[in-house]
């Protein structure tokens, strides 16, 4: 199941922004602050809209910690509550749509009617409302021609979803920030170890790291790599290269048949590493079915992206760059195919 074309409004600092003719590979670049990461949360959150608590999660990718409902406000363009945030992606067989908006608890010590009309001193008629404050956010979700709905409050640790009891979620999800990228999930290498899928991984890593021969699991889910010394070596002590290239790997091979969202695909990577990255990206999001959505701000990160397409004999048209733009409040997306993409790195011209 992939996305074919998704819709952004009102989240974040976007009022609007679509992309269309999306592939198994997409890559956004742009200027800082165009809302690269803003696209990966938004398709992160229409993905997994069943889980309320996602919207806290892409909270804790920007190093934000919710203390209140009202910082949920970081989520809706200039902070603004009365302005809904709102998702649509068009997949092989049907539609996703999620809508964000805030709930309101009436701060009163007697019910009263929400509005009430007033006369004020000059004589004329006003309309007041009763002082409310924010209780958490609402989402109402559309999902094959069924409305579900779900809630989740900061304040009271709740997180509740409201849905057909035969419902399930069909589109497995996950999204990789740099904060967290070096973080190597033990379950993830397990799973790759028992389907003896490591020997394809070794073969990848060595080149980064040409010593290395094996990888084993040790004690407390530790992950130990064997570079020919006396003893292994923790991974946790390797070179980012390697850390981010197995957090990398093992998270698309646990996505099979979804997505994967990755920002800043670059980082811990020396430049010369990209090619390799990216070819064993490109091959094991094929083997394992798996759409993938990055940001950079890498130029050779890019070469590297539309390097893999040209080496790849079957041809196939798996690839996308998006370039994003802003001019002011108003954002675009612009489609690069494999053929204007390699024509503008020959040409010299800015993709970024």
């Amino acid at each position: 199941m992939r996305y074919k074309s998704f819709k952004i409004d009102n989240f974040r600092g976007i009022t609007h922004l679509e992309l269309s003719d999306m592939k198994r590979m997409n890559l956004l670049v742009g200027r800082n602050n165009c809302g690269k990461t803003s696209v990966l949360e938004g398709i992160f959150l229409l993905s997994g809209m069943s889980n309320p608590l996602l919207s806290v999660n892409i909270h804790v990718f920007r190093d934000l910690g919710l203390d209140s409902d009202n910082d949920f406000s970081f989520m809706f363009r200039n902070l603004d509550f009365s302005i809904p945030i709102s998702f649509e992606g068009i997949l092989d067989d049907c539609n996703r749509k999620l809508k964000i908006s805030p709930s309101y608890k009436v701060i009163t010590s007697e019910k009263k009617e929400m509005d009430k009309i007033e006369e004020t001193k000059d004589g004329n008629i006003a309309l007041t409302s009763t002082p409310r404050k924010v209780k958490g956010i609402n989402l109402e979700f559309a999902w094959r021609d069924k409305i579900h709905k779900g809630n989740i409050s900061v304040k009271d640790k709740e997180a509740t979803t409201i849905i057909d009891k035969d419902y399930k979620e069909e589109l497995p999800c996950s999204m990789l920030s740099p904060k967290f990228s070096m973080i190597v999930n033990s379950k993830q290498m397990e799973t790759l170890l028992v389907q003896k899928k490591l020997d394809n991984l070794i073969s990848v890593l060595k080149g980064i790291e040409p010593r290395i021969s094996d990888i084993r699991m040790g004690a407390a889910n530790m992950i130990y790599v064997d570079v020919g010394a006396e003893l292994l070596f923790p991974v946790n002590i390797m070179g980012d290269g390697m850390r981010r290239m197995l957090t990398i790997l093992a998270a698309v091979s646990a996505m099979k048949n979804g997505v994967l969202l990755l920002d800043e695909i670059e980082n811990g990577f020396h430049y010369s590493s990209l090619s390799i990255l990216w070819k064993a990206i490109y091959l094991a999001c094929k083997e394992y079915n798996v759409q993938l959505f990055a940001t950079t701000h890498s130029y050779e990160c890019i070469q590297a992206f539309s390097k893999v397409y040209e080496e790849d004999k079957s041809q196939e048209d798996d690839i996308r760059l998006y370039r994003i733009d802003r001019e002011g409040e108003r954002h675009s997306a612009f489609a690069y195919t494999p053929q204007v993409l390699k024509a503008g790195i020959e040409k010299d011209f800015e993709v970024r």
